[in-house]
């Protein structure tokens, strides 16, 4: 029997049998009378990715619930099998252009969708997932049974058709070909029908009753976009990615404005704190202040304190502020906007550790060396009063003076120190700029901005650094579940591809392994700038993403056995729920949460992580398209940073934007001739190119659907010729 088929038929008898418990034989006898467990000659004959052993049905049952296990699916007691009722898996799908689904697991792991069972789900729903038998790679193959969630609320609609009856156009801002919207006119009021033409673009929402046909989805008309008067970048991301600036109406938010013994239950059980001398220290914008520091010296020893907002206090486990905080799992940065995950009364005020104001904290207070050696941590709330609000230029400024007896210097130092201290036993420093958008008063982009990493950056990342790691420190050795930030190992077969790239530069340095001193090694053996930067690119897409989980796996980046976020509550909900965990042991009541429910979380809030980096994304390279597009300058250079069969990736020089330059620049043939990871032959030019090589280009077109650049190659001729 084919052992597809055998699959197919056992996740049909367990979903129909969801909730009870069986043994293996009972599984067996249930499917036996209709299949046999012997091969017969022709099935010997077909040829299937399992070995012929496989065709045994104890075996492939026996295989089959241990990767439904694995995925909670099933549980295995011995020799009782209990099935979880619904026998379902959930998750994002993400659509290919082909058509085929590809659904993300809470285990991190993957289900298929071919094309024909993904049902009406779009790129982004959130689907119920019904598993049908393992595929290639034992990744499980399955079917969408239910649309959870949508994943967005409207959606952007290029008319292409007036059939006289419906308007038909192209779904924009999605992966996957082919899905088309319509809207039946006899739903829109003349005046609005007689302003929409072929080729504008409309906003409307799906039909919640619509079943697609031909993925064809009847849409209700909204809006046209050109009628959006206040930036429309920005709101076609906020569609995009189902972003909402404003919180619900319903929610209530009604605290009281003053901090007080009156109006704070656990007044007496904080440790007061408003005489200790204390700072805020972020960007000149900066509306919601999470952390503060203070700092003495004492002893030939340093005591220092990070203040990390109070967001527990006002946000309630489950309450409706709680479950919307939770849903959006993260503030959104869009240029000059942000999108807030708890209301401004909360992010912008009473969180918010603004100066000269009484504010209730959670604090993480640290005794260490002057060399960066950290001894012991405490944890407990307080009542904080912070005295004066820096600006990073106004920290790097008094770090610049080096005044020995300046305060900031002296913080500067024993960062200086913490940070040495963490390089040596185990560090991925990568030297990457980051890149901003200068926008005026009106929205309109006025310039790229290439941002410089500042010591007063350093400063606070090392402090925050300490308490994220002495919270999660504490918690494990206290063998409470905690909601870990967790960043894996680089996969060890991207050495070669590294090793490859050094060995080509002419870096006489080999890394042998994964480990945090050869990797650095190879970065500081490096003299070349360009190529420095080059490397730590490729590096840097050679990483595992970090992610959220119920796993103590440590930070593989960071050096750190032990890491979690702790002190971002206003904008990142992780750090909320590590503030309940810290908070549930040090009063002694109950855990908090489950290893199962960590899971979820850690799940979802790692998914709207990866969202919230999309859109930001999104946006600044929309900016950066219409700075280059309003300056009226098309020449560039730029070097290769990216190599494909049939487009090569050019970062511009000046301004960090990566361009495409397709593969008819450099041949003829069907695509082009890859020598290596970084490398390949132009047929045209009759020379090898490399990653690196610096190029003129010039822009072709702004592609602002797709949010790309395409450029043309210069300052060549054909045949290799000047």
């Amino acid at each position: 029997m084919d052992p597809i088929k055998l699959q197919i038929k056992i996740t049909k008898l367990l979903d129909s049998l969801a909730g009870s418990t069986l043994t293996k034989q009972e599984i067996l006898g249930k499917i036996a009378p209709s299949f046999s467990t012997k091969t017969d000659k022709k099935e010997k004959s077909k040829k299937n990715r399992f070995k012929p052993k496989d065709n045994n049905m104890e075996w492939v049952l026996t295989s089959l619930l241990k990767s439904l296990e694995s995925e909670g699916l099933v549980h295995l007691e011995h020799k009782k099998v209990r099935i979880a009722n619904p026998f379902r898996l959930y998750g994002r799908i993400s659509v290919s252009r082909k058509g085929d689904g590809f659904v993300s697991l809470p285990s991190k792991s993957e289900v298929f969708i071919p094309f024909h069972h993904v049902n009406s789900a779009i790129s982004g729903d959130k689907v119920e997932v019904l598993p049908v038998c393992l595929g290639r790679k034992d990744r499980f193959e399955g079917n969408v049974t239910t649309i959870v969630k949508r994943g967005r609320t409207l959606y952007r609609v290029k008319i292409t058709e007036d059939t006289g009856k419906l308007l038909i156009g192209n779904m924009l801002d999605m992966l996957g070909d082919g899905k088309e919207g319509y809207v039946v006119k006899k739903t829109l009021l003349k005046d609005t029908l007689d302003r929409i033409r072929i080729g504008d673009v409309i906003i409307a929402k799906l039909k919640d009753d619509s079943v697609p046909e031909n993925h064809l989805y009847e849409m209700t008309f909204v809006q046209l976009e050109s009628e959006i008067n206040e930036d429309p970048d920005l709101n076609r991301v906020l569609m995009k990615y189902d972003l909402s600036i404003q919180h619900p109406d319903d929610i209530p938010v009604d605290f009281p404005e003053t901090i007080d013994q009156k109006t704070v239950k656990d007044w007496d059980k904080r440790v007061d704190l408003r005489e200790l001398y204390s700072v805020t220290i972020d960007g000149e914008t900066a509306k919601d202040f999470d952390d503060a520091i203070s700092f003495e010296k004492q002893n030939g020893k340093i005591r220092f304190w990070v203040h990390i907002a109070d967001v527990s206090h006002y946000v309630v486990t489950d309450s409706p502020l709680d479950k919307e905080a939770y849903r959006r799992g993260t503030s959104v940065y869009l240029s000059n906007r942000v999108v807030p995950m708890l209301p401004p009364i909360l992010s912008e005020n009473l969180c918010s550790l603004i100066a000269n104001t009484p504010r209730l904290a959670f604090t993480v207070e640290m005794e260490a060396s002057l060399t960066g050696e950290i001894f012991s941590a405490k944890f407990y709330k307080s009542i904080i009063q912070v005295n004066q609000r820096y600006t990073y230029e106004m920290a790097e400024t008094e770090i610049n003076e080096a005044n020995p007896e300046n305060w900031i210097f002296q913080i500067s130092q024993f960062t200086t120190a913490l940070r040495k201290a963490r390089m040596k036993s185990g560090r991925v420093d990568l030297n990457l700029k980051e890149v901003a958008i200068s926008l005026d008063k009106k929205n309109q982009p006025t310039g790229i901005i290439t941002k410089p990493r500042l010591q007063s950056h350093i400063l606070i990342e090392e402090l925050m650094l300490s308490a994220n790691l002495k919270v999660d420190e504490y918690l494990r050795k206290k063998k409470i579940p905690n909601l870990h930030r967790i960043h894996e190992a680089m996969d060890e077969e991207k050495l070669e591809t590294l090793n490859q790239f050094l060995q080509m530069y002419g870096v006489n340095t080999t890394i042998a392994d994964t480990s945090y001193p050869e990797i650095m090694n190879a970065v500081q053996s490096i003299n070349d700038e360009k190529i420095e930067r080059l490397f730590s690119y490729i590096l840097l897409r050679s990483f595992m993403q970090a992610y959220y989980g119920e796993e103590s796996k440590g930070h593989w980046g960071l050096g750190f056995k032990d890491y979690c976020h702790f002190t971002s509550p206003i904008r990142r909900y992780p750090d909320l729920i590590v503030h309940r965990i810290l908070e549930s042991y040090l009063f002694q009541e109950e855990g908090c949460y489950s290893l199962e429910e960590l899971k979820f979380i850690g799940t979802h809030c790692s998914e709207e992580e990866r969202r919230a980096a999309d859109a930001e994304r999104d946006i600044q390279k929309l900016r950066s398209f219409r700075y280059l597009e309003s300056t009226g300058r098309n020449k560039f250079d730029g070097f290769i940073v990216g190599i494909r069969p049939g487009q090569i990736y050019i970062e511009l020089q000046e301004s960090n934007l990566e361009g495409i330059l397709e593969k008819t620049e450099f041949t003829n043939e069907f695509e082009l001739l890859i020598r290596n990871d970084f490398s390949f032959y132009s047929q045209k030019y009759t020379k090898d190119f490399f990653i690196g090589d610096k190029v003129e280009v010039e822009i072709q077109r702004i592609d602002y659907e797709e949010i790309k650049l395409y450029l043309t190659l210069k300052g060549f001729e054909s045949k290799g010729k000047k």
